[in-house]
């Protein structure tokens, strides 16, 4: 009986011991304009003299710091069981700022669409705005002032935003929390905005644990469970949970307990690193990059280290179009001795073309690498330094889950000197993975060269989506991700486009005339035309995302279909658009797998078909 009474008289205590919940302003030089937020901080703030972590909360659509808008109140209150933020910091070490997304298109607009993402139709970059916020946080309250006690968490299209800038700012956030954001927005600078995927940034994260929060009645589930089937098998530190709940923040104090373990066990910052970014000029890791960059694009820099990198610019990731005429200035951290000459060696890998020469570091110990926006190992130093760089799948032409894999990784020493003959060791952290040759064995490899690498594997997982596969060269460590399709049996009912008028499906069910692919119209795949791959859906055809390792094709051009008027998420259907290179010979026969997302709200529907596409005589 005593333990009882003792429970309920705790239960009361901490009741009567409320949050502090503030609203306050300050004055935004990024934004230029005063700036609003709401900050909760525990009972004996004022007198406990402690320093604390600090959740930053990112709202939703329609809603404000201090206004639940057509949602559900997370902040205080008798909503979601009483399981709020208010509630939560009244009973743990814990600050929560949740900041205003208030992004009006004309002074004083009533503008319920935050953030300046989907469309872009401001000049605020919010983003941009996250370090002058948390400066001004860490400056006026007694915060525990580093990224591993810093983290973001946000809903919806606030939760979109906490992953967003969790990943656009790693060294200063060190977990990342998502309830039933959209996997996708375009965002960036108006006038060339760019669709941003959750799903293709996940090199963003590295050092960073993160947490997506799902409903099994919410409308972006589909999406959600896309984004997951990669972070899933990708993120070592990535965790998901399902609630049965519509949109919204189910599991507040789940959530924020998440991020109390993060602060508790914070991630080391991470040797090797990965970083894509939207914006032109950014920095990462003390890393700066400033480009000349006028359009549309994202910069990519890919294992990033003491010995080097990989960087390229493309329209989309991971396999988009290169934006070769790019001039991209990238500036290390201060990693190396002042005045010291370092051996630099870039490849470009559409080529081997190998420049080599070298590079006095600052009076700060950095080098500077001027490159383009084509795809480029760079190495630093004097030794061997290998670099995986890509895949072949050659039993096939895409990889199948379930099925023997035969492939070719190629391998490049990007070092200056000479790689001795060794063996390389296929490892997965990955559970059901199988290597039929766990171990190749390589000869010598000179400086600027590059081999293909067999490399055979099975994943028992027939659901699976993606392999991650790491070759391990002595103390190297090289990873590699695959992705992987379900079998799909030969389609005949598909059409070509090239260059015809066509009645096709657009946002999920509005139909159109459109002009697809470029060539003479006959129907046919000739070389050099592009062509589009149709499948009929009663007086209208659907558009397919196209897969294929091919010689003859360049398939990196691909089109987003927004089905936001549709499903309301923000998110879209690919296409694709392959290029026959003009080479190619005629009765040559392309083999794709097409993909078709079907709409089926909330749970769209995808559809997988094998196809044969002949080529016809120029």
């Amino acid at each position: 009986m005593f333990f009882w009474i003792l429970l309920l008289w705790s239960a009361v205590a901490a009741s009567a011991a409320d949050a502090v919940i503030l609203d306050r302003t300050h004055e935004s030089q990024v934004l230029r304009e005063t700036r609003h937020y709401r900050i909760f901080l525990p009972p004996d703030y004022e007198t406990s003299g402690k320093r604390y972590p600090v959740v930053y909360f990112f709202h939703g659509w329609s809603q404000r710091y201090n206004r639940a808008g057509q949602a559900l109140d997370y902040d205080a209150g008798p909503d979601y069981g009483g399981d709020t933020i208010a509630a939560f910091v009244a009973t743990h070490d814990l600050i929560v700022v949740k900041w205003d997304g208030y992004n009006p298109r004309t002074p004083g607009e009533n503008y319920l669409r935050p953030y300046n993402i989907s469309p872009v139709e401001t000049d605020r970059q919010f983003p941009f705005y996250f370090p002058e916020l948390v400066a001004h946080i860490d400056a006026t309250y007694r915060t525990i002032a580093d990224r591993e006690h810093r983290a973001t968490s946000g809903l919806s299209m606030g939760g979109f935003m906490s992953f967003w800038v969790g990943g656009k700012y790693p060294d200063l956030v060190g977990s990342a929390s998502n309830f039933m954001g959209s996997s996708e927005f375009f965002v960036g600078p108006r006038g060339f905005d760019v669709e941003y995927r959750h799903d293709e940034m996940r090199g963003n994260y590295e050092g960073m644990r993160t947490r997506l929060v799902t409903g099994k009645r919410d409308f972006i589930q589909f999406y959600h469970r896309r984004m997951n089937a990669v972070w899933k098998w990708t993120r070592p530190y990535h965790e998901t949970e399902d609630f049965d709940s519509e949109h919204g923040t189910p599991g507040m104090a789940t959530t924020l307990t998440f991020h109390m373990h993060a602060f508790a066990n914070p991630l080391p910052r991470p040797a090797v690193w990965s970083h894509n970014d939207v914006y032109p000029n950014f920095t990462v890791w003390g890393w700066e990059v400033v480009s000349n960059r006028r359009q549309p694009g994202i910069t990519a820099l890919e294992n990033v280290s003491r010995t080097g990198f990989r960087s390229s610019v493309r329209e989309w990731l991971p396999a988009g179009p290169a934006l070769a005429g790019v001039k991209l200035s990238v500036t290390s951290a201060p990693l190396y001795t002042p005045g010291r000459e370092q051996v630099v060696t870039a490849v470009r890998l559409r080529d081997g073309k190998v420049q080599r020469r070298a590079v006095a570091a600052d009076a700060t110990g950095r080098l500077t690498f001027e490159l383009d926006g084509e795809p480029c190992e760079v190495g630093v130093g004097t030794g061997a330094l290998p670099a995986l760089t890509g895949y072949t799948v050659v039993n096939g032409a895409w990889a199948t889950a379930g099925e023997p894999v035969e492939g070719r990784v190629r391998l490049w020493n990007k070092g200056a000197a000479a790689w001795r003959p060794g063996a390389v060791r296929w490892e997965s952290p990955n559970p059901g993975v199988r290597f039929a040759r766990p171990t190749a064995v390589l000869g010598p490899l000179a400086p600027g060269q590059s081999v293909e690498v067999p490399l055979a594997f099975t994943v028992a997982d027939r659901t699976r989506e993606v392999v991650k596969i790491f070759a391990v060269a002595g103390s190297d460590r090289l990873a590699l991700e695959i992705p992987l399709f379900p079998a799909a049996a030969k389609a005949a009912d598909f059409r070509v486009a090239d260059g015809t008028a066509v009645r096709v499906f657009r946002h999920a069910t509005e139909k159109a005339e459109l002009r697809l692919g470029e060539g003479n119209g006959d129907g046919a795949a000739n070389p050099g035309e592009t062509v589009a791959i149709l499948f009929p859906e009663g007086d209208a055809f659907r558009a397919a995302e196209l897969f294929t390792n091919d010689a003859c094709v360049d398939n990196s051009a691909r089109v987003s279909d927004v089905w936001g008027s549709y499903d309301h998420v923000g998110a879209s259907a690919k296409y694709s658009l392959p290029h026959i290179l003009p080479e190619c010979p005629a009765g040559h026969v392309i083999r794709m797998l097409a993909r078709v997302q079907l709409p089926d709200k909330p749970n769209h529907r995808l559809r997988y078909a094998a196809i044969e596409v002949p080529v016809a005589a120029k």
